[in-house]
């Protein structure tokens, strides 16, 4: 990474692609057909542990250090480069995870819900049966929010048709700690409101009338330009992550 050095790709006969040449190599390429640009796995290894400790560590900051270090001049496309081969790298990484899963026989979907807290959901032989077998808590936070992509078609206002593809939809994430989309989509109901705390009609309180700034009115047409408006998670008493669910064009309803 610090270090600047020519080298050579073997490709073997087993080999299909470049690609698959790159990899065994340690670089992860930016193209599937044929790629020109590579970042290596030390690279996005690093980056990727980096921003498991300062989330605040974005893709173009770090970028822009290897540029640095390297001695070429940072250019916009590069954050783009990097966080294609990123993206693939995370691939990879859960694929592998997936497999060690599988052989481990760990694969069930409620398997690491039920042994997610060894305090919670370990049971000792001869064990006094509790009242609770289990407290846990839940909370939505709107900090991890998606804009929807939109297509204008020369105006400015948002009553646009939306775009064949949506952030949330580029990539999916297999995960049994996620609860996929459409799972979720289940439990939509027909009223999507945003975050609005405060009835409409006000059940004669003079105060809601007043309030103007929390009113459904106000706040649908306010959220609605996300496409995701934040994370909803459940946690027990230990601090376990239990499941994890995104808010996807609503709030915590």
């Amino acid at each position: 990474m610090v270090g600047a050095e020519k080298t050579s790709i073997t490709v073997v006969p087993t080999d299909r692609y470049l690609t698959s040449a790159l990899v065994r190599h340690g670089l992860i390429p930016c193209s599937p057909i044929t790629p020109k640009v590579a970042v290596t796995v030390h690279a996005l290894e690093l980056y990727h542990n980096t921003r498991q400790r300062c989330p605040q560590l974005s893709i173009q900051a770090y970028v822009k250090s290897l540029c640095d270090m390297h001695g070429v001049p940072f250019h916009n496309h590069r954050s783009r480069q990097f966080s294609i081969a990123l993206d693939v790298y995370l691939q990879i990484l859960a694929l592998v995870s997936n497999l060690v899963r599988q052989a481990l026989q760990h694969d069930q979907p409620d398997w690491r819900l039920k042994h997610c807290c060894p305090a919670c959901t370990y049971k000792l032989q001869d064990e006094l049966a509790m009242r609770f077998k289990m407290l846990f808590a839940q909370d939505g936070n709107d900090s991890l929010k998606r804009v929807a992509t939109r297509v204008l078609d020369g105006n400015l206002d948002d009553t646009g048709p939306q775009a064949a593809t949506l952030p949330t939809s580029d990539y999916t994430l297999h995960h049994e700690q996620y609860l996929t989309r459409e799972f979720v989509e289940t439990f939509a109901s027909d009223r999507q409101t945003g975050h609005s705390i405060v009835d409409e009609d006000g059940d004669g309180n003079l105060c809601a009338e007043r309030w103007k700034n929390m009113k459904d009115s106000v706040t649908q047409k306010m959220w609605s330009v996300f496409d995701e408006t934040g994370a909803f998670i459940a946690v027990c008493r230990h601090g376990f992550c239990l499941l994890i669910a995104d808010m996807v064009q609503s709030g915590e309803q």
